[in-house]
């Protein structure tokens, strides 16, 4: 089963043999467990090829994600300035809470002494913790959503100093789906707080291969006398030099020990670590990318190969795992290139043994002659009392407890394997890291270990498209995701997931007229339809490889016609959907050979599609839905030649087309106002990054939403090269890819579907529909956004550090007494709203209700409360904080019903932690928690409640 004919449509001579060159390191798709290795081999490329060909620079064919270190500063300096008239968009996580994703790194924290305090970190998720990793769920939580980058790759810490731990970033084994990188970062107080360490090798390495800030960490260890060491993809092996602040060079895999990085006669290959590892007796071990196996003796400073008895001849990647029991004991997997000439993947070359501190090694038996991705899926461990027991994750688990003579396959945990780490207190318990997130074994010394799913409440699922059910406050959701299949949410906070379908998920569709109707899909244009509002799925459009991996699609909820792109040059549709669905497929002149990458239905106009290409064409498309009747009008975009990534239509004028590009190095976002006869960029000031979806305000069709690599960026007015673009990833939102954003008519409810965190809402638009008519605000204004549809009017005072939003839709009235000090924010916007039909239209109100804050219970009647009989259990779960506005000292109430393990905590305005008040397991009753609001600054924060079952949120307003 090949692919290579897209590969021909869509890519010079000269860029086949790039993708040629480096597929053997390209990242390849998890997936449930394995069926036919074509269907993996064909989802390997496909993926990376659709990521390469959305996102590379048109001008150099590569794909910079270095520029993203500009794009961070920029958003970095642009949530510093806080410009006035910046808008608060706040976002609630949805989740879901229950499926975990790709995990490469773990750690169990030496400062607890009972090694239940566990570190994970995501590709793509970000860094979390958990106290208690035996709980059930564990209660994790994010450390910082606001990391400059959120691809950990690894987690170390120093065993002469616990409080010291560092966590690397970037996914290496991987060019296109990869993320990211941004060096090294270090805590010094035991992971309270990080800051960002100094670069790996400084400006000397070309800019293309190294980037400056060293983004592709493959590993970092410290060693007994507490010296950190990392390997890296570009530069070698570095140790850190505490005294001078500065890495120094220590190993580069043809030149041997080094001095300096800066050799443009060496491969990139020729500094790309696989593996380092530290023996318990000091020795330092490193494997390097086709090359070999080296040893030092003394702490780094020097190297020598030790390599005799490998079979080194063609080998890719090679991993390491040395006996804690016995130090010159070692084992190495090495790969090799797939010899199935369909294929992409890596199998494995060989598995060897040393016990004489790899003086000599000793050929045994591979784990598995099939597995097919172990460049990307490759881990090794072995037991800490028994030199005999490793464990080897490929694409399944494998244990030998024979020295690697034989090997046992294991079952009941996901595939796809990075990271086996055992627990140092107790050799029976082990922590898995794999696509499908972490796994706990607690008889990891038996001969048939047993595995825990520990994934409820790590959400780094990773979703290509999600959907609205039409009904205004519906929590109806559902989504495609890598890796994990597709889900449906219907929880009103953060909650777990049902499943749809398995394999990738895809683009998906709820019907806005008759929500029954559901339509999911999964990779390679497969589309599955329910009419049982997601009973039950069937599938009438099966899968092709020649598609698109992750294969664009629109819907007419009018008509009930699903738009895909079909083969090249083709456009598909699944008519007749509610009743004898029938697809046809059409080949179109027009595209000439061009795939369909982006749909959008005409809101005016019945059967009438834009679509875009994979060139940068844009059309518009009359009598879509008729088989061979179709006419295509090319609306003349004089855009870049690039991916087409979404296309928004004005609800109100089909003629004004907002246009989005998911290439690097051009201009990302364009729109026309009569038809396409002219078109203009309004890229503005938006930073060189990936645009993956772009949206009218549900309010207002002059301004725009966009979906980047670093979350969701907003314009109020979309003016041409003068737009404006600001981040609303300040409040709520994890600093993440975003692959798409929906809206919902029926309340202005907004969704975005990240790569890497699961799904957001923001119902700030939703807001801007049900504000009241007028407000009248005296005395003291605590930090917050106010709305009414006519005026404002206020004699009231906004104090020091204190940030207030007046946003009117005729005007704001600034009575005398009216007193904005000096150290405040106060803004003032003209802006619509549509009253609420719940307010008269004169109608005062308090400030305390336009904060949209819980009434919270007066003090004797919490103090009533806490003195009732203990067996009078609370009759359901409520969190209140008061007072609020909190100046001093707040308290925060909690009842439960019933005996949960939660985790209570506080977040700031930009989503970092504050301070933890409980995290555990707590029995049904009633507790009280002080907040210390005078050691606070003031402005607004989060409360947050985690349980197994939901998140609830409390915003709190510290005012000084």
């Amino acid at each position: 089963m090949k692919i290579n004919n897209i590969i021909g449509l869509l890519l010079t001579p000269l860029l086949v043999g790039f993708l040629v060159w480096g597929m053997g390191w390209w990242e390849a798709p998890p997936s449930p467990p394995e069926t036919e290795e074509e269907d993996k081999m064909a989802s390997i490329e496909g993926r990376y090829l659709q990521e390469y060909l959305m996102t590379r620079d048109p001008r150099t064919g590569e794909v910079p994600r270095h520029r993203l270190l500009a794009a961070y500063a920029h958003r970095k300096a642009l949530l510093a300035e806080r410009a006035p008239d910046d808008l608060p968009i706040f976002w609630q996580e949805r989740g879901p809470n229950d499926v975990g994703g790709r995990t490469r790194a773990l750690l169990f924290d030496a400062n607890d002494p009972t090694n239940r305090t566990v570190w994970a970190g995501s590709v793509s998720g970000g860094l979390w913790r958990t106290t208690n990793i035996d709980a059930n769920p564990p209660n994790w939580v994010p450390i910082n959503d606001l990391f400059q980058n959120l691809a950990i790759s690894s987690i170390a810490q120093d065993p002469t100093n616990p409080n010291l731990l560092y966590f690397g970033t970037g996914e290496c084994f991987g060019n296109v789906d990869a993320v990211l990188g941004l060096g090294i970062w270090m805590s010094t107080d035991g992971g309270g707080t990080w800051t960002q360490m100094p670069a790996i090798g400084g400006g000397l390495f070309p800019a293309t291969p190294a980037p400056p800030n060293s983004p592709c960490i493959i590993k970092l260890v410290v060693d007994n006398n507490g010296n950190l060491f990392a390997a890296t993809r570009w530069q070698g092996v570095a140790r850190f030099d505490a005294a001078n602040n500065q890495w120094v060079p220590v190993l580069n895999s043809l030149l041997g020990v080094v001095d300096g990085f800066g050799n443009p006669t060496l491969g990139t290959n020729g500094n790309f670590v696989t593996d380092l590892e530290i023996a318990p007796n000091g020795d330092m071990w490193a494997a390097f990318n086709a090359d070999q196996v080296y040893r030092s003796t003394d702490g780094g400073f020097s190297w020598n190969p030790a390599s005799n008895g490998l079979n080194l001849t063609g080998v890719q990647r090679i991993q390491l795992a040395v006996a804690p029991s016995a130090p010159g004991t070692l084992y190495a997997l090495l790969s090799q290139p797939n010899p199935n000439p369909n294929g992409v993947g890596q199998t494995c070359l060989g598995f060897f043994q040393t016990t004489d501190f790899g003086a000599n090694w000793t050929a045994l038996t591979c784990p598995s002659t099939t597995d097919n991705q172990l460049w990307y899926d490759l881990i090794l461990a072995v037991d800490p009392t028994d030199p005999t027991r490793v464990f080897a994750g490929l694409v399944g688990l494998y244990l030998s407890e024979d020295s690697g003579n034989s090997w046992t396959t294991l079952g009941g945990i996901h595939v796809d394997h990075h990271m086996i780490l055992f627990d140092p207190g107790d050799p029976t318990r082990a922590l898995f890291g794999n696509d499908g997130g972490v796994y706990l074994s607690t008889n990891a010394d038996n001969s048939s270990p047993s595995f825990i799913d520990k994934n409820l409440g790590y959400n780094v699922t990773q979703y290509y498209a999600m959907a609205l059910h039409p009904d205004s406050a519906s929590n109806v959701m559902i989504g495609g995701t890598q890796d994990n299949g597709s889900h449906r949410l219907t929880n009103p906070g953060l909650g777990a997931a049902i499943s749809i379908l398995g394999a990738d998920g895809g683009w998906c569709f709820i019907d806005q007229d008759t929500p029954d109707i559901r339509i999911a899909s999964q990779q390679f244009g497969s589309f599955f339809v329910s009419t049982n509002g997601g009973g039950s799925y069937a599938n009438f459009i099966p899968a092709n490889n020649n598609r698109i991996f992750i294969t664009p699609a629109g819907y007419d909820d009018d008509s009930n016609i699903l738009y895909i792109s079909d083969t090249p040059g083709r456009l598909g549709r699944l008519s007749g959907i509610g009743g004898v669905p029938t697809f046809t497929s059409d080949t179109i002149p027009a595209l000439n050979g061009r795939f369909l990458t982006a749909f959008a239905p005409g809101p005016l106009t019945n059967n009438r599609l834009f679509v875009g290409t994979n060139d940068g064409r844009v059309f518009q498309v009359d009598n879509a839905g008729t088989p061979g009747g179709t006419t295509f009008t090319n609306l003349n975009f004089t855009g870049p030649g690039n991916w087409i990534s979404s296309i928004a239509v004005d609800p109100a004028d089909e003629g004004h087309l907002l246009v989005t590009l998911s290439n690097y190095g051009i201009n990302s976002i364009w729109e026309t106002t009569d038809g396409g006869t002219t078109w203009q960029s309004v890229e503005g000031d938006l930073p060189d990054m990936p645009v993956r979806w772009g949206l009218f305000w549900p309010t207002n069709t002059d301004a725009a939403l966009i979906a980047t690599e670093l979350g969701v960026w907003y314009a109020k007015d979309l003016d041409g090269a003068n737009t404006q673009w600001r981040p609303t990833n300040d409040l709520g939102f994890a600093n993440c890819r975003v692959d798409m954003l929906v809206t919902r008519a029926s309340d202005d409810l907004i969704g975005a579907a990240t790569h890497g965190r699961g799904i957001y809402t923001s119902d700030y638009f939703s807001l801007l529909n049900q504000c009241t008519a007028s407000l009248t605000l005296p005395g003291n204004i605590p930090s917050g956004l106010y709305m009414a549809a006519e005026f404002i009017s206020s004699d009231g005072t906004v104090a020091d550090r204190t940030t207030v939003v007046f946003q009117a839709g005729e005007y704001i009235e600034l009575l005398p007494d009216f007193t904005a000090e000096r150290g405040s924010n106060f803004w003032a916007l003209i802006k619509d709203c549509t009253p609420s039909a719940s307010r008269n239209r004169d109608e005062s109100i308090a400030a305390k209700e336009v904060l949209l804050l819980e009434e919270p219970p007066e003090e004797d009647e919490l103090n009533a409360r806490n003195d009732e009989d203990p067996t009078d259990l609370p009759a359901e779960l409520r969190l209140v904080v008061h007072p609020n506005p909190s100046r001093s000292q707040g308290h925060i109430h909690l009842e439960l019903p019933e005996s949960l393990s939660v985790r209570l905590y506080l977040l700031n305005a930009q989503g970092m932690l504050v301070q933890d008040f409980a995290s555990g397991f707590l029995s049904a009753g009633a507790y009280d928690f002080t907040l210390d609001a005078a050691a606070l600054d003031g402005g607004m924060y989060l409360v947050v409640l985690r349980t197994p079952r939901e998140v609830r949120t409390e915003r709190v307003v510290v005012v000084k």
